[in-house]
Parts: structure tokens; C-alpha cells; sequence
């Protein structure tokens, strides 16, 4: 079978079963299985076990359910209000309640990884604090929506981990240089937010006095900033030590899990067996989702492959277009759709290996390339109909319909698209810090 036809027919056939709702891994598995037997290399089903077992067979996969069960510690301790509170003092300005929830969302993804559990986290605080300042509800939550994709991209990233482990580029400089675009998407988050509640407050003078008034009665309280601190000082030190080379991801993947349950116990006295034992079922579960996502991905990945479409995709896509900056803006709009159906990690799964060849044949750093796509999966999060920080987000505010929370985020949609322009323009945004990284 032609390998463009066949890839083609296995995409179809996985988003068809997924949109039936079969589970994404089964979906893999078995849209995996079919093309195999149609395309006549059967034979090869017997070792699809072998396969996905080997896919796993990783050293730097021992940072995913460590990494995870850091974040999962952090989502379950109230760091999350705490950090989003200390901000909101220090920022007299217009939209400094939304410039803290985007600083918030920054920290916490940061410690956590995780884009919904970010979403989740300062949302929960952030959401109604801000709705009742005055704040437009749909810049609340489309504010939520699009800082908590913040999780994706911003060091330890999973995806970004992943990334590492099925192209084999350093995720050491993967984490570096996803600092500083994740860095400027924050920034830019909070311009857009200070210019949208400036034109907002001059519009409705009222709004000024109610933020005004919530100011005065908030500033009374005495918000924990001392508790906060070991936190974002062990996410530093872990950046340290990454640049430094003085340690893997794997190990410190472990120091930070192990640090996250020293700080929880001696600063929120979290010691109820129950939470501990709800706390690492989570961990289980969403560890096992991740690997056995990947896992099949991963079957699906090597299926295409072996048939040749990999280097026929690569080529023809090259054939097609005649330019390597319209065959990158093809396969940057190719991931975009899947991201709306597929999760983040097992897009780069799939698509990495598939399309890395495209890359270096173009000349194209791996690096920039992994953080390129990375950020293009951060839009995923936040465009239907998957978009699961949309759905995060309307849980918490239930009194806000999802018209209103999708048109809120959609100017946080474009700026990601401008800053993966940006990235494209100025590819040292991404490769200065790795660049003087001491060693891999």
C-alpha cells in the first residue's frame, strides 16, 4: 500500500474511533491493529506486546510518574491559592489581579507540569476573586483557559520530556529552552490583560471603585508569601541544576518529588493517610494513562514507520510545497487539528519521529523544533472540541456559559500564535539558553 495513503487511512480510522468514544489508547491500539492486517504485515501483530513494552524501556521515563506525582502533591496542598494571593498584593495596577493570575498560573506549572491541574488550581481562587472585582467574566476565565496551557511548555514539561525520549535530543536543553518562551507567552498574557482592564475601567468608571474597595478590605489579610517561597526556590534549583548539568532529568525528577512531600508535610501538615493514599492512586492513574498512551503511540509511530511513510511524508510534503517555511506551516496546522482530538503527549509521540527527519533535513535545531511544536500543542488545550482547559474552566465557573469562556480565550489563542511566529522569526529565543548550557 502506498505509505501516503496508508498514514492517511490510519489517522482517519484513529480520530473516527475516537470520535465514536473508544479510549485514545485503544483507539491507538486497535486503528494500529486494522491497517496492519488491510496493509498485509498481520504477521507483525503478534509482537505488538514486545513493542509497546520496548517503547517503555527507558531510563528517562522514570522522570514522567516522579514529575507527576510532584505536581499532583503541589495540586493537592493549597500552594496553588497561596501563590496566586501573594502575587495579587504586589501588583497595584490596572489588571494586576489578572497579571497575578497569570503569574500564578506560571509558578504553579512550573511545580506541576500539568495544564489542567494548573487550570484547575489557580482558576479555583483566581476565577471568582476576579468576577468579583469586577472583571468582565469572560476575561476571568479565558484568562484561566490560556495561562493554564502554561503547564505544557513551561520546565519540567512531560511533553517536552517525551519529546527527548523519542527523538533522542537532550532534555536537559529541552527544558532550557522552553525558560524563555514560556517566559514571554506569561508576558504577553499580562500586557493583553493590563490593556483589556485599563479600556475596561475607563469605559465603567464603577468597576475602578469596586476593585478599589476589594483592594482595601483584601489588603488586610496577611498573605503567606513565606510559605510559597520554598516552593518556587525548589523549581529554581531544579533549573539550576538542568543548566548546570549536574544532575538528569530523572534524578531530579525524584529530588523534587521527595522535596514536594517534605514541604507539604511541614508547611500545610498534610498527613491524613487518606489524602496520601488518594494522592498516590492519582499518581498511578494518570501515570498509566500517560505511558500507556504513549506506549501505543509510540506502536503506531514505528507501524508508520516501517511502511515507509515517515520518509514518504517528509519528502512529499517538501515535493509539495517547494519551501520548508510552507511544509513547517503545513505541519504546524496538521498538529493544530490533531491537538484538538488528541492530548499533547501522544501528538509528539506520533508526530515527532515522523516528521524530525523533515526538520534536520531543513536545517532546523531539534530543539527549537520540540519547543515549536510544544507550544503549538499549548493552542490544543484551548480549541474545541477537545480543548480540556476549556472544560476545567467551565467547571469551576458554572454560572458562566462556554460561549463567553471560548470568546475570552480566544485572544489568549492568538497571542500564542503570534509568539510561535516570533519563534520562527527569532529562533535564539529558544536556542540562547541551551546554547551556553556547560554540557548537555
Amino acid at each position: 500500500m502506498d505509505p501516503i495513503l496508508l498514514s492517511i487511512l490510519t489517522v482517519s480510522l484513529l480520530l473516527l474511533l475516537i470520535f465514536f468514544g473508544l479510549p485514545i489508547a485503544y483507539s491507538l491500539a486497535v486503528s494500529t491493529l486494522i491497517m496492519m492486517l488491510v496493509s498485509g504485515s498481520g504477521s507483525d501483530a503478534w509482537y505488538i506486546a514486545e513493542y509497546t513494552f520496548q517503547s517503555l524501556d527507558s531510563i528517562d521515563l522514570i522522570a514522567v510518574p516522579m514529575f507527576i506525582f510532584m505536581g499532583t502533591i503541589i495540586a493537592v496542598s493549597p500552594a496553588g491559592k497561596d501563590i496566586y494571593r501573594a502575587l495579587s498584593l504586589v501588583l497595584p495596577i490596572p489588571g494586576g489581579l489578572g497579571v497575578a493570575s497569570v503569574g500564578g498560573c506560571t509558578v504553579f506549572s512550573a511545580m506541576s507540569g500539568s495544564s489542567p491541574a494548573t487550570a484547575a488550581a489557580i482558576g479555583s481562587s483566581a476565577i471568582p476573586e476576579m468576577i468579583s472585582r469586577g472583571y468582565p467574566p469572560a476575561l476571568a476565565c479565558g484568562l484561566v483557559v490560556g495561562g493554564g496551557t502554561l503547564g505544557i511548555l513551561t520546565p519540567p514539561s512531560i511533553v517536552l520530556l517525551l519529546y527527548g525520549v523519542v527523538t533522542g535530543t537532550s532534555i536537559g536543553k529541552l527544558f532550557m529552552g522552553g525558560v524563555v518562551p514560556a517566559i514571554m507567552v506569561a508576558i504577553m498574557f499580562s500586557m493583553y490583560v493590563v490593556w483589556r482592564m485599563w479600556r475596561y475601567q475607563k469605559a465603567n468608571p464603577e468597576v475602578l471603585e469596586i476593585s478599589r474597595r476589594y483592594d482595601e478590605q483584601e489588603g488586610k489579610t496577611k498573605y503567606p508569601l513565606l510559605r510559597v517561597l520554598p516552593f518556587f526556590l525548589m523549581v529554581v534549583m531544579i533549573m539550576v541544576a538542568l543548566y548546570g548539568g549536574w544532575a538528569t532529568p530523572s534524578e531530579l525528577a525524584s529530588v523534587g518529588a521527595i522535596a514536594s512531600i517534605l514541604l507539604v508535610l511541614v508547611i500545610y501538615r498534610v498527613t491524613s493517610f487518606e489524602v496520601w493514599s488518594r494522592l498516590l492512586l492519582k499518581t498511578v492513574r494518570d501515570t498509566s494513562m500517560v505511558l500507556i498512551i504513549a506506549a501505543f503511540a509510540y506502536y503506531l509511530g514505528s507501524f508508520l514507520s516501517y511502511n515507509g511513510a515517515v520518509t514518504a511524508i517528509s519528502s512529499g510534503l517538501l515535493d509539495l510545497f517547494g519551501n520548508k517555511w510552507l511544509t513547517l506551516l503545513a505541519v504546524w496546522l496538521m498538529m493544530l487539528v490533531l491537538g484538538t482530538f488528541l492530548p499533547p503527549f501522544a501528538i509528539v509521540v506520533i508526530v515527532a519521529p515522523m516528521f524530525l527527519p523533515f526538520a534536520l533535513d531543513a536545517g532546523f535545531d531539534p530543539v527549537w523544533f520540540g519547543v515549536l511544536i510544544t507550544l503549538n500543542m499549548e493552542l490544543g488545550c484551548i480549541t474545541p472540541p477537545l480543548g480540556i482547559n476549556l472544560f476545567v474552566v467551565k467547571s469551576i465557573a458554572n454560572n458562566v456559559s462556554m460561549k463567553e469562556i471560548m470568546k475570552g480565550s480566544l485572544p489568549f489563542f492568538f497571542i500564542i500564535v503570534f509568539a510561535s511566529l516570533l519563534l520562527v522569526v527569532f529562533p535564539q529565543i529558544v536556542l540562547w539558553l541551551p546554547e551556553t548550557m556547560w554540557r548537555n
